[in-house]
């Protein structure tokens, strides 16, 4: 959860941190896991992702086959201060689609920890296309293959092709798996001796968890010769956004950005670029814009967020995708923070209508996973250093606190941090 936002102007010094002593208890993790009661070879996963909040785990992922007829059936973890951890086990296929996901609070405590996990299958149902070509049959319409693109990611067939054939074992159509419960956006090209001939776009369709759902959809008769580039930099809902670090980025509101320019293939540092428009950092509650047109190919994009009239945030590692003429494809983008990359934060406690006790004790983490400990008397705290997505653990007595906060580049924000029991 991340706290409410409020405006502060100014940038103060830093602010310095004291830190505990003693001897920390320390536990050893060791995850041992299984897939909706099957090993990883008989769920169809091929590798397992493991993730704890706040923790950089190298390495995260695991291969399902170890060879010789060995498969993974769990991991050790590492060593761990004691403490409550958010622990999150995700299944994926060989194209990196999680089928299997689980999140977990669980306690290391001193010693050697070892968890057994079933992990679920994910929420999910399918979508099965019939379609025609300009009411046509696709021998009548002489259409072989079907290029489709589903919220922005492009459908490859088993064998890896984006070319999907039109009609197999006397089925026009195809079946497209897993898909989340809800609102979908599928754009489909038919192609007739390899020319693009036929083009629908935004086709909607909703999906029902572990339901198929049948759709009948002709396509008219359509040429397009580029396509669309949806790019992102939601930090909630993709993986762009600001100041990315190992909590994280930040949004529109908490990296203080107005608006956002955007560049089409940049310099690998980011910089150059075609010019591809600006646009409000936030429309709606829509954090990015489509882009179009964009050429067949592959393509990268860089942005650069900007406070007023001075950019604070660029991208340094352009992000790219592969663009097909009448579809739509996703890029999430991240920008860095430049300038001093530095800002502050000042937390208040909450205690609902209680005072605050003292003293608090919380473990500050920051957006290159750096800890710091200290302990206050008091109704706030103010922390400054590095910009970006911080992280605070505190406890007073019986009460504790686990939140996620920012730390605006080159600005000041304020935080509410609630505390429960």
């Amino acid at each position: 959860m991340r706290a409410p936002l409020t405006a502060m102007a100014g940038l103060a010094a830093v602010v310095v941190l004291g830190s505990g002593c003693g001897d920390p208890a320390r536990g050893n993790l060791d995850v041992n896991w299984t897939f909706a009661g099957k090993s990883c070879l008989a769920a169809g996963v091929h590798t397992i992702q493991v993730d704890i909040a706040h923790e950089l785990l190298n390495p995260n992922q695991f291969s399902c086959d170890l060879g010789g007829g060995t498969i993974a059936g769990g991991a050790n973890l590492g060593t761990y201060l004691a403490g409550r951890y958010t622990l999150t086990i995700s299944g994926l296929d060989a194209n990196g689609v999680v089928l299997y996901q689980t999140q977990q609070d669980i306690t290391v405590q001193r010693g050697d920890n070892v968890l057994q996990i079933d992990v679920p299958s994910v929420p999910g149902g399918s979508v099965s296309l019939n379609w025609t070509f300009g009411g046509l049959t696709c021998a009548q319409a002489g259409v072989t293959s079907v290029r489709m693109s589903v919220d922005g990611a492009l459908i490859i067939d088993q064998a890896g092709s984006l070319d999907v054939a039109c009609s197999a074992n006397g089925i026009a159509g195809t079946s497209i798996s897993p898909l989340a419960p809800g609102n979908h956006r599928i754009d489909l090209v038919g192609l007739r001796s390899g020319v693009r001939s036929y083009w629908l776009q935004n086709l909607q369709v909703s999906v029902a968890d572990r339901r198929d759902t049948s759709a009948h959809v002709d396509l008219p008769v359509g040429q397009p010769t580029s396509a669309t580039a949806d790019v992102s930099w939601d930090a909630i809902l993709s993986a762009g956004g600001f100041a990315p670090g190992t909590q994280g980025a930040l949004t529109c509101a908490e990296a203080q950005v107005d608006v956002v320019s955007i560049a089409l293939d940049p310099n690998l540092d980011g910089s150059g670029g075609t010019f591809a428009g600006q646009v409000a950092c936030d429309t709606a509650g829509v954090e990015g814009a489509p882009v179009s047109p964009i050429p067949a190919g592959t393509h990268s994009f860089a942005i650069s967020g900007i406070r007023g009239s001075t950019v604070v945030y660029q991208t340094r590692h352009p992000a790219s995708a592969l663009f097909e003429p009448g579809l739509l494809s996703n890029v999430d983008v991240a920008a860095d923070a430049v300038g001093s990359a530095v800002g502050q934060a000042t937390l208040t406690w909450d205690f609902g209508t209680m005072s605050s006790p003292c003293p608090v004790a919380y473990t500050l983490t920051d957006p290159n996973g750096k800890k710091q400990t200290a302990s206050v008397c008091g109704p706030s705290v103010l922390v400054a250093g590095v910009s970006g997505l911080w992280s605070i653990d505190a406890t007073a007595g019986a009460f504790q606190a686990h939140i996620l906060f920012a730390v605006p580049n080159q600005s000041s924000a304020s935080w509410t941090i609630p505390f429960t029991k």
